[in-house]
């Protein structure tokens, strides 16, 4: 598919790189549904990345919740309890749900790494810029961060429960 041509000068003995674009030979109709599927692709990713971070946020509001629930009404050891409980069972969820989310992710970055093969050299060029290793790596790094900030949280929900249930 791509062509690279390394062309050799008489002069100085250096070889000179030129590109030559070849494009895509796919006919126009089904060069457009490919870009259409590329775009809802990309954009399917930029949905699921936002809904990652917003679950994230989400949970670390309502485990906010929960401590400001708890010291309102003075809650005791019996409701605290119950609290806790609650915080584990959420970040449990929490977790899953953005597994879930990456799973997601990768079904996406499989479909448009198909589609790779139907558009020009360029477009391929162009996309093997960032390898597929280090945005696995950003994406992983960032999953295990949004869990550990998710877990967190749930420790301070605990440890905070504690107190309040202790300073009754």
């Amino acid at each position: 598919m791509a062509r690279d041509k390394t062309k050799k000068t008489d002069s100085d003995d250096t070889e000179e790189e030129v590109f030559e674009v070849v494009p895509s030979e796919l006919d126009e109709i089904t060069h457009a549904e490919m870009r259409m599927l590329y775009a809802e692709s990309t954009e399917t990713l930029r949905f699921v990345k936002n809904l990652q971070w917003r679950t994230v946020g989400s949970t670390l509001i309502a485990d906010g919740g929960l401590i400001f629930v708890a010291g309102w009404v003075k809650a005791g050891p019996d409701l605290t309890n119950k609290m806790m409980a609650i915080t584990i069972l959420l970040t449990t969820a929490v977790m899953f749900t953005l597994v879930i989310y990456q799973f997601w992710m990768h079904n996406e970055m499989a479909k448009i790494k198909s589609m790779n093969a139907h558009f020009s050299n360029l477009y391929v060029k162009t996309r093997a810029v960032k390898s597929r290793l280090e945005g696995n790596i950003h994406r992983y790094t960032l999953l295990v961060f949004m869990c550990s900030t998710v877990a967190l949280g749930a420790v301070v929900v605990n440890m905070a429960l504690n107190r309040i249930a202790n300073s009754l």
